[in-house]
């Protein structure tokens, strides 16, 4: 494997791990989950004091479910794909990275439009 290779199965590991135990509590009910997985949610909202975790708009559940539905099937795929050699990974990257810099757009916005009325960034 190549040093990119090596990265990229690293990533889409984590996050085929963190798409279905932790952003699926967004999506699904909680009593879906171990208590462990939700307080551990809940721990991670607060430390960080992110809204987007603790209050749950609607277009960060709309993301949530992207996420559950699209970008956890890729990430499965680019893993299966990596590990296997096969010639479609970088279409899958590409799919995974169109996907993420859209949700980046759509996660920063509120932050930004904050910013610029009260002059702190959320």
């Amino acid at each position: 494997m190549k040093l990119i290779d090596t990265i990229l199965f690293i990533y889409f590991l984590i996050i085929s791990f963190a798409i279905p135990l932790l952003d699926a509590q967004v999506c699904l009910p909680s009593s879906v989950f171990p208590d462990i997985l939700v307080r551990f949610k809940n721990w991670f909202a607060n430390i960080l004091g992110n809204y987007l975790i603790s209050e749950n708009p609607h277009f960060y559940v709309g993301i949530a479910w992207l996420e559950l539905l699209f970008a956890w099937p890729i990430s499965i795929a680019s893993i299966y794909g990596i590990v296997d050699g096969k010639s479609w990974v970088p279409t899958t990257c590409l799919m995974y990275g169109v996907y993420f810099f859209t949700a980046l757009v759509f996660l920063f916005f509120p932050s930004f439009c904050y910013l610029r009325f009260y002059g702190v960034l959320v």
